[in-house]
């Protein structure tokens, strides 16, 4: 089978960590490049970090200079003309300037375009922004989308576009995974703390629980004060642990501890749960996740996990009920969301769903 050569563009890639899935590219047979921005900052509170040039587990990388969203040119057009691909993924958002000049480079000198988004509602742009994106869409063989309806939106009015639904990034599953039958119900909350992420939902249907519960809740944000209120005006504070802002690796011995995840997320006019990382980062582990209907959630969690209406209280407790009353059932759940993530959310899997588009877009326009 005749293998790909492709330039990937993306912000993630310039954290050491997140190139999974061009690691697993390079061992399925790919020459893989990756334009990555020359700094970034691993948190919004930690100092700036360089990327390096070089090779990483077969994958070149190029770090390129990075103003707000204004991306080197002339840098990007360099590395696409010595590289020679057959195809260029974007995965910068396709109404930013670097998308569009990258789309518009690329099909100049003859190299098929991929487009990625996570954007799951449209996203307010003013209009100049909106003739950008719908330009670089017009460019694209095909795209990827975070979500199924990142997808749609994304290939909205070209119905014959090549499409997958597909992660920017998989997760890294632990070897192996024990845990056994408990009694009461150890909750787990990883978020922003702030409304559209519902912790004031989950409150209120644990006041609603009968038996032995607690929630563990993991993330900071401008409704904590708010919300540790909330927790003792309904008598449940002492059941409560804040432990604030974490790392992802330290998050590792919670997993073990939580026997569930609840990410009660609410959609407004302007957010919607787009990845659902922390959802796949907890099935990874074994713990089954109660979600809401929000964005990519219900995908995600679909045979493998409990879904209920946005902001409904009782439908919420009924679940966590469920799962309190059953241990098996949260053992079984557990498991099944493990094996979805093994089957379709490791680097790997997200690296052979990716090719796939690829040889499918390149085949199409040969």
């Amino acid at each position: 089978m005749e293998l790909v050569r492709v330039v990937l563009v993306g912000r993630a890639y310039a954290d050491p960590s997140q190139r999974g899935k061009l690691r697993a590219l390079a061992g399925l047979g790919c020459t893989v490049a990756a334009a990555v921005p020359a700094s970034w900052r691993p948190h919004p509170d930690e100092r700036r970090r360089q990327a390096a040039f070089g090779d990483d587990g077969g994958v070149r990388i190029y770090p390129v200079a990075v103003r707000r969203d204004r991306w080197d040119s002339r840098a990007l057009a360099r590395i696409i003309t010595e590289f020679r691909p057959d195809l260029v993924q974007i995965e910068e958002e396709p109404w930013t300037r670097v998308a569009a000049a990258l789309a518009r480079g690329a099909r100049r000198h003859g190299y098929r375009v991929v487009l990625y988004s996570a954007d799951s509602l449209p996203p307010p742009l003013p209009l100049v922004a909106r003739l950008r994106r719908a330009r670089t869409v017009r460019r694209a063989a095909a795209v990827v989308g975070a979500s199924r309806q990142a997808a749609a939106l994304l290939a909205a009015g070209r119905r014959a576009l090549m499409q997958v639904v597909v992660p920017a990034t998989g997760v890294a599953p632990p070897l192996a995974v024990r845990r056994e039958p408990a009694p009461g119900l150890t909750i787990g909350f990883v978020g922003r703390l702030v409304p559209e992420k519902g912790l004031d939902v989950l409150f209120r249907a644990c006041v609603r629980l009968r038996g032995a519960w607690a929630v563990h809740v993991v993330g900071t944000g401008s409704s904590q004060e708010e919300l540790e209120e909330l927790a003792a005006r309904l008598g449940i504070a002492a059941r409560v642990t804040w432990h604030g802002a974490l790392p992802r690796e330290s998050l590792e011995p919670l997993w073990a501890e939580l026997d569930c995840l609840a990410l009660p997320s609410r959609t407004t006019p302007q957010w919607v749960e787009t990845r659902g990382r922390t959802a796949l980062e907890a099935m990874a582990h074994a713990v089954p996740v109660v979600g809401s209907r929000s964005g990519v959630l219900p995908e995600l969690l679909e045979g493998v996990g409990l879904v209920v209406p946005e902001d409904d209280v009782p439908a919420l407790a009924a679940a966590l009920q469920a799962l309190l009353d059953d241990p098996a059932e949260r053992l079984r759940l557990g498991a099944e969301s493990r094996r979805r993530v093994l089957a379709d959310y490791t680097d790997e899997a997200v690296a052979r769903r990716t090719l796939a588009l690829w040889r499918k877009a390149l085949a199409a326009t040969a």
